[in-house]
């Protein structure tokens, strides 16, 4: 199994992947960490429900980090995908080359992104408050 994104969601998959009794799970992140968006979070009130502690974004990342790894997930860095098959074949890029990966199953847990109402072609004044996606 190979879950792209490695933000709470994509950890979260592969961990449960791992805990469910998946033999391989491989976790692909494009940035230097596990975390994603925790790490900009640096208020409390994560980790009450999986972890029975009060942990701000950071911390909670760090220590699902944790998690994953006891749990022996395979972790790639730095690694972006540049494409996904119908047939589940992963192409990526990381500082090593090119490279293809064959998997079972995907799971893309590749997060959100913010974009302004320009972006996404609303047009007119932006309402106090309003947020948009794709």
């Amino acid at each position: 199994m190979a879950v792209i994104g490695a933000g709470p969601a994509g950890m979260a998959a592969a961990a449960r992947a791992k805990e469910a009794g998946a033999s391989r799970v491989l976790l692909i992140e494009r940035q230097e960490q596990l975390g994603g968006l925790l790490h900009q979070c640096i208020h409390n009130g994560f980790g009450l429900f999986y972890f029975g502690e009060d942990l701000t974004g950071p911390e909670y990342a760090h220590r699902f980090a944790e998690r994953v790894m006891d749990l022996g997930v395979e972790v790639m860095l730095e690694t972006m995908v540049t494409r996904l098959s119908p047939e589940r074949e992963i192409t990526a890029v990381s500082k090593e080359g090119v490279f293809r990966i064959r998997a079972k199953s995907v799971v893309l847990a590749m997060g959100c992104r913010e974009r302004t109402r320009d972006q996404v072609q609303i047009p007119g004044s932006p309402w106090r408050g309003r947020r948009s996606s794709p």
